[in-house]
């Protein structure tokens, strides 16, 4: 790949023996059967997450701030739930490695593709996903798409060995580009003539505060997000669409993509984010254990924004008024 975009990492030799341990590791869970994924694996890694109470703090404390009119009870109940479908996601995601149309096309169904092809034909489009079920199952719409380019924005990983492993196990088509997100606008500038291209972002991460952070009261708080998906959007006339996932069991889903923008649609500042945050929520609350509680999603709030770019924001806020 380009060098403007991915820089390749040398692992030294006890990294790249870790990596395809690794890989070994995933293909054997791959091609075990279902009964030893879910029985007796999803099991082991349930009890690992209890023993080292995995971010339990973070995760009730997620729970109690989002849910005030549950029950202590009702809220550690939820918190179980979690941790079960979370060692699910894990054993769903560690078995990735090899996955193919032709052998894997059930994990992940997409209702009314055929309708959704034709309205995004020969268009760039935006598909906007969210930290829910198993998320990773996502790239596998780039098997209903093979003549134009998936592209598949993510984060890097700290650990080298880990972001290599990641980029492995996600590359479940020829048609994927894995762009780190920083040179994701660099990418898509360079080749949307060349072929048709299809932007994968997940936008429910906790983004870095500015100044001009807009807050949206999402389950019951002041709640900052990524706003990357809305500015592409409205620059390029990019329809988004966002990934409605439903579990029918466990490693089986089945999604649909609800349209968030058209592309041509006046709308004020911010709305498309809004209707994002809105459609995330309405699917959170239908099955809230699905969705990454461990995450520290709050971590900023409008008062630590104050107490950072106070006098920046106060400026800013001028600045539009004029």
């Amino acid at each position: 790949m380009n060098e403007n975009y991915y820089k390749e990492i040398k692992l030294r030799w006890y990294q790249k023996i870790g990596l395809e341990l690794l890989w070994a590791i995933s293909k054997i869970m791959h091609y075990s059967p279902r009964w030893f994924r879910f029985k007796v694996m999803q099991p082991i890694v349930y009890a690992i997450l209890l023993i080292t109470r995995y971010r339990n703090k973070v995760v009730l404390e997620n729970l109690f701030a989002s849910f005030p009119e549950k029950s202590d009870k009702e809220i550690h109940a939820l918190a179980n739930k979690y941790y079960i479908f979370l060692a699910e996601i894990m054993v769903n995601t560690i078995s990735l490695a090899g996955v193919s149309c032709k052998r894997d096309a059930d994990i992940l169904t997409w209702k009314n593709y055929e309708k959704h092809l034709k309205k995004v034909a020969d268009r760039d489009w935006i598909g906007s996903g969210a930290h829910f079920g198993c998320w990773e199952y996502l790239p596998s719409w780039a098997w209903y798409i093979p003549d134009t380019t998936f592209l598949s924005v993510y984060h890097p990983l700290s650990s080298p060995v880990f972001e290599c492993f990641f980029r492995r196990l996600r590359n479940f088509a020829p048609n994927i580009a894995q762009i780190p997100m920083r040179n994701a606008i660099l990418y898509y500038l360079q080749n949307r003539k060349k072929k048709s291209i299809m932007l994968g972002l997940i936008s429910d991460q906790s983004p870095a505060l500015r100044p001009d952070t807009e807050w949206i009261k999402f389950l019951n708080q002041d709640t900052a997000f990524i706003d990357g998906s809305e500015k592409l959007a409205l620059k390029f006339h990019l329809p988004i669409y966002f990934a409605y996932m439903k579990r029918l069991a466990a490693g089986r889903y089945e999604a649909e993509w609800i349209e968030l923008y058209d592309g041509y649609e006046e709308v004020a500042p911010n709305e498309i984010t809004r209707r994002y945050a809105a459609i995330l929520e309405k699917m959170i609350l239908e099955v809230p254990e699905l969705w990454m509680w461990s995450h520290r999603r709050w971590k900023h709030t409008p008062k630590k924004q104050e107490a950072l770019f106070g006098t920046a924001k106060e400026k800013l806020q001028k600045t539009k008024q004029q």
